[in-house]
């Protein structure tokens, strides 16, 4: 009864601020609506294996699933890498979904949060960096083939839809050779917020400053925790979700129980969770990691409510019962979830 009393308490509470939340979630909200697009088209492109990229001081060597080698395809002056060794030159996941003909870079489906304990590590080897010495050139030089421009194909980085531009500002697409995917590199550059050049010489598309030299210092006992607990929470979350979903799919009774007990004991792990993160020492704290316990904190909180919620509706689905009621405070606590995440993980890394 006191549970519920809780409940009922941050229930009316959040009520009274939706709309502040609301408001403040529409200033972030991005237009994910699709343009109208071309059809697809069929082109001729070139493979190019002369062509070298490098990645700060690093050549790289393209390898696809089946580990063969791969080269960067030019069409219409543009140079294309395959997604997934983007995504391994970005050290982000990838994920295709065949419905909404849609690949995801960073944030996934599977892994919308970036847990690094969910992570997926297929693609690490998609990219290899080697230094100048170490380089096996190709045998081969270029040759002509046939690409498909697909215009149907949206990019989405961190849940936000990109648009790729040329030098010139035009408009162009990603292109499909062989089954893969690839996305022209002057736009993974961007998405990485490094700066591209050509070196006309060595024939080498160059993405960022070479590294210098520097001695990394060990992190903190702090930051370390605050590391370890920012992943705990995430996971927490993540898994909390993943057993509503669940519970929302499965007609077994016994199972929705049994996730529904298992959200409550995430529930306790989170009230335990946010006690602790609270009680951390701040004394010895640098003025960047007390900024980040704070907002690690503030996640920690919200992230406490929104299973609070979630195990409330999962025991209403046990007993069939209406929880539309909580719909609003669910999506609001959702968005202000993300939200404080995002800044706590930006926090976090920055230290």
């Amino acid at each position: 009864m006191r549970r519920n009393k809780r409940i009922i308490g941050i229930l009316l509470s959040l009520s009274l601020i939706a709309g502040t939340t609301n408001i403040a979630f529409a200033a972030e909200a991005v237009n994910v609506n699709k343009p109208d697009k071309a059809a697809p088209s069929k082109v001729i492109a070139y493979v190019k294996p002369e062509f070298t990229v490098q990645l700060k001081d690093k050549l790289q060597i393209f390898k696809n699933v089946q580990g063969q080698r791969v080269y960067p395809i030019v069409y219409n002056g543009s140079t294309y890498l395959p997604v997934r060794a983007v995504s391994a030159l970005m050290d982000e996941e990838v994920q295709w979904d065949n419905y909404s003909k849609t690949v995801y870079i960073g944030k996934t489906l599977n892994n919308p949060n970036k847990s690094k304990a969910k992570k997926n590590t297929e693609n690490e080897g998609a990219a290899q960096g080697f230094d100048k010495e170490d380089y096996v050139e190709p045998t081969w030089k270029s040759a002509q083939i046939t690409v498909n421009v697909r215009p149907d194909i949206t990019i989405m980085y961190d849940f936000v839809m990109q648009d790729f531009a040329n030098e010139s500002g035009n408009r162009i697409y990603p292109i499909v050779y062989e089954g893969s995917t690839y996305l022209p590199v002057r736009s993974i550059s961007q998405l990485m917020k490094e700066p591209i050049r050509w070196d006309n010489v060595t024939k080498t598309v160059i993405i960022g400053d070479k590294e210098e030299c520097k001695e990394e210092s060990e992190p903190t006992i702090y930051t370390k925790r605050l590391k370890a607990e920012l992943e705990s929470a995430i996971e927490l979350y993540d898994q909390a979700t993943a057993k509503l979903v669940e519970a929302q799919k499965t007609t077994d009774s016994a199972l929705k129980i049994m996730l529904a007990d298992s959200i409550s004991a995430d529930v306790q792990s989170a009230e335990q969770q946010t006690v602790s993160i609270n009680n951390m020492k701040k004394s010895k704290m640098t003025e960047d990691e007390k900024l980040a316990q704070g907002a690690l904190y503030d996640f920690v909180k919200i992230s406490e409510n929104y299973l609070l919620v979630l195990e409330n509706i999962a025991y209403l689905s046990v007993k069939k019962g209406d929880y539309s009621m909580l719909s609003d405070t669910f999506v609001n606590l959702a968005m202000d979830s993300q939200s404080k995440m995002n800044k706590a993980r930006r926090l976090i890394e920055a230290l």
